[in-house]
């Protein structure tokens, strides 16, 4: 068995290859991501690369992008990001997402939503036939609406609690908000369930992220494999070929 975290540096460093002079990049966050900001820093500083500016979707990757020596940038200055990178905390065939599991999923929409070029980078744990199987979804909330919003989410038969930090507090995002992690098991009808959510006042945003990735990077164990969007089959027989063991 290859380490988790091999495999993540793998689908992190397979995503650099779509980064150009020039361009201007959209940093996500998360376990995976750090490999892509150290390999992004690490090719400025060799000279394979030059003159990028990043937008970072958490405080946490805004400093891993500085200590990289990564210039930044913000939407005031630039209208659209030419590529952005990030993780997934479950990704199906469809290339529907959940993501949020770091807290960022608002910041994290926002910057995807406006680049040209999305990729998700993942290990295999991460596949599973439809969303929801095996991730719940984060739901971020403002602190107004926090009781409204979880009873609500209760009322479409999720199991749904307040996520709390290391220390039993409610966790509470960069953007000063609360976040519901709702399990709904598998989402059969996902588009249907953003609509809702977009729909409730109450609710900052969510992790379902949909339309939101152009090429899925997978690292497992025999390599490491580019899926585009409409590439069904290629996503099936890739999930099928990786046992349970290496995808829970």
């Amino acid at each position: 068995m290859i380490p988790t975290e091999v495999l993540k540096e793998q689908a992190a460093l397979a995503a650099l290859k779509f980064v150009k002079n020039g361009d201007t990049i959209g940093l996500g966050t998360g376990s995976t991501v750090k490999y892509a900001i150290d390999g992004l820093g690490n090719n400025l500083k060799n000279g394979t690369l030059s003159d990028i500016k990043a937008i970072s979707t958490s405080l946490s990757s805004e400093a891993r992008a500085k200590d990289n020596k990564i210039p930044t940038t913000s939407f005031d200055e630039t209208v659209k990001l030419d590529v952005y990178i990030d993780g997934a905390d479950e990704v199906d065939q469809a290339l529907r997402l959940i993501k949020g599991g770091g807290g960022a999923l608002l910041r994290e929409k926002i910057v995807a939503q406006n680049s040209a070029l999305k990729i998700i980078i993942v290990d295999a744990s991460k596949l599973s036939e439809r969303v929801g199987e095996k991730w719940h979804l984060p739901v971020e909330v403002f602190p107004l609406a926090l009781g409204a919003e979880l009873n609500f989410l209760k009322s479409l038969d999720a199991v749904a609690r307040v996520r709390t930090d290391d220390k039993g507090e409610p966790f509470i995002t960069d953007n000063g908000n609360f976040i519901i992690d709702a399990n709904f098991g598998r989402i059969h009808k996902a588009r249907k369930m953003a609509k809702m959510l977009d729909a409730r006042a109450g609710i900052a945003g969510h992790g379902l992220f949909i339309d939101l990735c152009d090429i899925l990077i997978v690292a497992y164990p025999n390599g490491v494999m580019h899926i585009r969007k409409g590439e069904k089959e290629t996503f099936k027989n890739l999930l099928d070929s990786v046992s349970p063991a290496q995808t829970f």
